[in-house]
């Protein structure tokens, strides 16, 4: 084996315990006040600009406390269910609908996922080339949102134990995606 490949191969173990390592600090957002306030700061979102619910029925499970915010270029939203399987269920359907995108080659830009039992995210930056359906948060329940050919995505789907959050732009200017970016560092969760 020659210098050059073993530097390689380093080069990618590193790579994939830096990544297993960003993972592992992936904490969810028990408390739904530091939702709203890394909103507030990171993208100028206030709190009666949001809707928020408590013990809502969401897809079949109950939450605790749900918190929506959608301007049309920008989604944030914060679920906190009362059983981690309900969130998991919930993240698992947008999940699968990225990955038929994915390997139906519909996705084209940068994506990262990762799923175990409890936990997963999936990053992207792209755009869809193709119109598509993906199942996306709506002000009461789960659903199937269309986007048109050519939407450019950019942010992340995340769930750890009972949380579960949405925070992405939509053919968002580049304001809105910073706006997204500084969410998502203010959260500590993997970005694009």
């Amino acid at each position: 084996m020659n210098r050059h490949h073993v530097l390689t191969i380093a080069a990618v173990a590193c790579s994939t315990l830096f990544l297993f390592s960003g993972c592992a600090s992936f904490q969810p957002i028990e408390d739904e006040n530091v939702f709203i306030d890394v909103l507030d700061k990171a993208a100028g979102v206030e709190e009666d600009e949001t809707i928020s619910e408590k013990n809502a029925k969401i897809s079949g499970g109950r939450t605790e406390y749900l918190i929506a915010y959608d301007d049309g270029d920008i989604v944030l939203t914060y679920i906190r269910f009362n059983d981690k399987d309900d969130a998991m269920t919930y993240f698992t359907e947008f999940y699968k609908d990225f990955e038929d995108a994915i390997e139906n080659r519909d996705f084209d830009g940068n994506n990262l996922r990762s799923v175990s039992r409890t936990r997963g995210y999936i990053v992207f930056d792209g755009e869809l080339g193709d119109g598509r359906e993906l199942s996306v948060f709506n002000a009461g329940d789960m659903y199937k949102t269309y986007f048109a050919e050519d939407t450019e995505l950019y942010g992340g789907i995340y769930v750890n134990k009972n949380v579960y959050i949405e925070a992405y732009s939509v053919d968002g200017s580049k304001r809105d995606k910073e706006k997204i970016a500084n969410v998502l560092k203010q959260l500590d969760f993997p970005k694009p």
